[in-house]
């Protein structure tokens, strides 16, 4: 047994690292690590706990451990992060929230109630998480999938080869809906889905370490008040849509959701806001309009 550690050793010690920095699930986060390195599954690792790692894959996992404790995301650290049961590589992009799924789950639905198949956007599209995600939930969908970081939609289209639906999704990069006009067309979209950046410059410096020094800042940063994307994509993307098209949005909450129904109450803009709706714990955070 020489050079060899019991796998329920490494796995007490690398919780002990995360439980030391406050890392708040740190047995769980340290299981995602060695399944993760070592191809393992979890219920594996739990059920034989006297299996045998190498010292170098043992180093590894600590490694890794360490680079969590310092405050690095879990999912920068192994490359991927779930989102609605499905594995999406995250390396240069935002790690996709709970909240996002729910306005996903909120775009699928409205998507579904659709008389015929049609087209979509999904703006800042980031990992291209609700993008792929609604392509292959619903077949008959063109799919856009647009963003300004180029590194971005190099991940999105790599995550879109991994889930096949490649043959449908257009990735557009570009900074406004004004400059995609000439690939997506005037009037040309039926729905709309959005999770724009929108935390306030000021506020970043206090978000947590994993947020504040690792996610991409552009990502984040929606100017003075959060809402510099939001106005733009109100401003201009009704130019892009049918009649009777639909935009959903993702907001930073309540305070938000108020000043963007006033901002698009005037006629002239195209748009008319319909209703929020509330994430999990009961906050208004996803807007819906209708052009």
């Amino acid at each position: 047994m020489d050079g060899l550690i019991r796998a329920g050793n490494i796995r007490r010690d690398a919780a002990g690292v995360l439980s030391k920095a406050g890392i708040s699930q740190p047995s769980l986060e340290a299981d995602r690590i060695i399944c993760h390195l070592l191809r393992w599954d979890r219920a594996s690792l739990h059920a034989h706990p006297e299996r045998l790692i190498g010292r170098r894959d043992a180093g590894l996992v600590m490694d890794l451990a360490a680079r969590r404790a310092s405050g690095e995301p879990l999912a920068y650290i192994i490359g991927f992060s779930l989102f609605m049961g499905r594995k999406f590589s995250v390396g240069n992009t935002l790690i996709p929230r709970p909240e996002t799924e729910i306005l996903t789950s909120i775009a699928d639905e409205c998507i579904k109630k659709s008389p015929r198949p049609g087209v979509l956007a999904d703006w800042c599209t980031g990992s291209g998480c609700i993008a792929i995600t609604l392509a292959a939930d619903n077949p008959d969908w063109t799919v856009y999938a647009v963003d300004s970081s180029r590194d971005a939609l190099r991940t999105a289209s790599v995550n879109c080869l991994s889930h096949n639906v490649s043959e449908r999704v257009v990735f557009v990069e570009c900074e406004s809906p004004d400059a995609s006009a000439q690939i997506i067309g005037d009037g040309a979209l039926d729905f709309v889905v959005s999770n724009p950046p929108y935390i306030p410059t000021s506020v970043i410096d206090t978000l947590e370490k994993q947020v504040r020094d690792y996610e991409p800042r552009a990502a984040l940063d929606g100017g003075a008040d959060g809402l510099d994307v939001c106005r733009l994509l109100l401003r201009e993307l009704p130019r892009l849509m049918k009649d009777g098209a639909a935009l959903l949005m993702e907001t930073g909450g309540a305070g938000q959701v108020t000043a963007l129904a006033g901002l698009s109450r005037g006629s002239e803009r195209g748009l008319k806001f319909v209703r929020s709706f509330k994430d999990h714990r009961g906050i208004d955070r996803f807007m819906l309009w209708i052009k």
